[in-house]
């Protein structure tokens, strides 16, 4: 457990290639469980007067809008026997990154202000982005900018489907 950690770490310190995360069913299936699992209830716990049912669907809907996009971005760029790496990789590593941000932002709620904590959010989306700019330029093979740009857009694209699942 503690190799897996530190390879989803180093992934989100641009140090790591994707392409060595495992890519076993069994192993894809926990890593995504796992982050639809923190990202409920991080995103529960940010926001107590959501609804569970509406913060699972739009979790659940975004990520899976997110896996298909990368899927067919893969797909397109020929690229296909990449995605599982990549999608364990993006789950993996927004597991990580969620956690975290999870547990730091009651603790910065309770200590700063309003706007330092809104400052912290937007490093913390930042960052997220980077890192998955780096896993879908790595999985395609293009330039960092460019799996930047299209990281952002499936983000915005899958929030959005999430969001539009709930009728929101």
């Amino acid at each position: 457990m503690k190799a897996v950690i530190q390879l989803f770490w180093r992934i989100c310190l641009l140090r790591q290639s994707p392409a060595y995360v495992p890519t076993e069913s069994w192993f894809v299936i926990a890593v995504v469980a796992a982050n639809l699992l923190t990202s409920v209830i991080v995103s529960v716990a940010i926001d107590p007067a959501a609804s569970l049912v509406e913060v699972s669907t739009r979790v659940v809907v975004g990520q899976a809008a997110y896996a298909s996009f990368l899927w067919l971005a893969t797909f397109l760029r020929q690229h296909p026997e990449r995605f599982p790496a990549a999608l364990t990789a993006l789950f993996g590593c927004d597991l990580l990154i969620t956690a975290a941000f999870g547990v730091l932002v009651p603790l910065l709620a309770s200590t700063i202000g309003t706007q330092a904590l809104n400052l912290a959010s937007t490093g913390f989306l930042l960052w997220s982005l980077a890192v998955a700019g780096f896993i879908v330029a790595e999985a395609l093979s293009v330039q960092l900018l460019i799996g930047i740009l299209l990281a952002l857009g499936m983000t915005v694209l899958s929030v959005s489907a999430g969001f539009a699942a709930i009728g929101a």
